[in-house]
């Protein structure tokens, strides 16, 4: 058997008591400071990491929304390119327009009284005329006439052509010139 005395003073006691209260306090509180490091910590990465979360996510909404941009300006861009092809062929087919108003014009100024006309062709720039002249007289005016006008050239009119002197039938060739025809 053990026997245990105390020889301790009361007040020495109560100290002891106090210091190990205090030491157990003291310990509670660096447990406390040391759980609510941590839970800041916590707070802190978790704050890094959403705003990592909304950096990556903000940043992909911007590229998504360039992306359509891009997309946008690519589609207007064909668009654009679509219409300037449509406009330059229709450009080029008004450029090749061929306006024989004017050629009927130029012959019509030509074409002195007596002579009637009951055929009119053309192969690209060449055209052929045939009819009836009241006489060889006018038939050949006409000629000189088609012969002298800037927009006719290689005027061709068959000697056989002028065998009647009255009522003669007639054909007559000639070329006419592009820019005549074309708008400029």
């Amino acid at each position: 058997m053990e026997i245990k005395l105390n020889l301790i003073p009361q007040y020495r006691k109560d100290e002891i008591a106090q210091s190990s209260k205090m030491r157990l306090i003291l310990r509670w509180e660096i447990e406390l400071a040391v759980i609510i490091l941590v839970f800041f910590a916590l707070l802190f990465s978790l704050n890094y990491l959403l705003k990592f979360n909304l950096d990556a996510q903000t940043s992909e909404f911007e590229s998504k929304q360039s992306k359509e941009k891009y997309e946008t300006i690519t589609n207007l861009d064909s668009n654009f390119k679509t219409v300037n092809a449509q406009v330059t062929l229709d450009e080029s087919i008004q450029n090749d327009q061929l306006y024989w108003s004017r050629m009927f014009d130029k012959l019509n100024s030509a074409m002195p009284d007596g002579v009637g006309v009951n055929k009119l062709a053309n192969k690209n720039y060449k055209v052929l005329i045939a009819g009836i002249a009241d006489t060889r007289d006018i038939l050949i005016a006409m000629k000189d006439s088609l012969a002298q006008e800037p927009c006719f050239a290689n005027v061709n009119l068959p000697l056989s052509n002028l065998a009647s002197k009255e009522n003669v039938e007639f054909q007559i060739e000639f070329d006419i010139k592009e820019e005549c025809i074309k708008n400029k």
